[in-house]
């Protein structure tokens, strides 16, 4: 497995963007913080902070996944912007920007978030540009973490059963953005043939990295999870609409109607037709 290493960039040629990241950040009043793919900060949050502020607090937290949604809790403005890697076209985590507001309810918040949004994905392609120019200069293995497979055997090792997919679907609760994005592409595209590569590269990450956390954050591989959800809608229009079992196995983009029916009853335990009739 290969992972690239975003605090070995962050702190190369003499940390020089972690230098620009805090002068933008002083500068302009606002805190800065970069998040990996697992949403794990990076190299802390630049910028002034109140003590009793929640970023302040939240500098001493690894994990910042939940700071987006809970921003009126937390008396924050937010936004954030994917970074991406050129040289590998890849997304390797986010740049973060956020500052405290006295009000949530204030008229005055729509301007702070719209700024924000602004200097988000100014910060992006400035650092996009960098990145692009320290990586050409001391090479692409410099920033590129080799592991062997077994760090991943207790992921490997989640229950994958199509058995029990439908009811693992309706727990799955992830708040990484990388899988969220994933998985409102695969339920907007139900009626493609999705493939692993096609939903990875959606979201810029690789094949092997993709699989390994979409597994990791909804407890299923992509192939189940990707079924499950076809399943899914398909019991619905066996109940709730007059079309045939082969024209619904067609509109979810199953090559042949036997397929359909025998992907059907792995995960209900039903054939199609005898659903229509009998399940509840």
């Amino acid at each position: 497995m290969e992972e690239f290493d975003l605090q070995s960039l962050l702190s190369s040629n003499e940390k020089m963007l972690i230098r620009l990241l805090q002068s933008y950040a002083q500068t302009n009043d606002i805190a800065i913080f970069i998040l990996n793919n697992e949403d794990h900060l990076q190299a802390g949050i630049f910028g002034e902070l109140l003590r009793s502020s929640a970023l302040a607090k939240a500098n001493k937290m690894r994990d910042l996944s939940k700071l987006s949604i809970n921003k009126f809790k937390y008396s924050i403005e937010y936004a954030d912007a994917p970074l991406r890697i050129v040289s590998i076209n890849q997304r390797v985590g986010k740049i973060c920007v956020a500052k405290d507001v006295k009000n949530n309810s204030s008229a005055d918040n729509l301007a702070v978030m719209q700024n924000l949004d602004k200097q988000a994905i100014y910060l992006k392609y400035l650092i996009e540009s960098i990145s692009k120019l320290i990586i050409k200069e001391r090479g692409i293995d410099t920033f590129v973490i080799k592991y062997s497979m077994n760090v991943n055997d207790s992921i490997d090792a989640l229950e994958d059963n199509e058995g029990t997919a439908l009811q693992q679907i309706k727990r799955t609760s992830t708040s990484n953005s990388s899988i969220i994005s994933a998985i409102e592409f695969i339920d907007n595209n139900l009626d493609k043939r999705l493939t692993l590569d096609q939903v990875s590269g959606k979201v810029y990450l690789s094949d092997y990295y993709f699989s390994k956390l979409f597994k990791r954050e909804t407890g299923l591989s992509f192939s189940v999870y990707l079924n499950a959800r076809k399943i899914q809608k398909a019991m619905i229009l066996l109940k709730e609409s007059d079309k045939s079992v082969k024209v619904i196995s067609d509109e979810l983009g199953f090559t042949r109607l036997s397929y359909f029916s025998q992907t059907f009853k792995k995960y209900t335990g039903y054939a199609p037709t005898k659903y229509r009739v009998e399940g509840k």
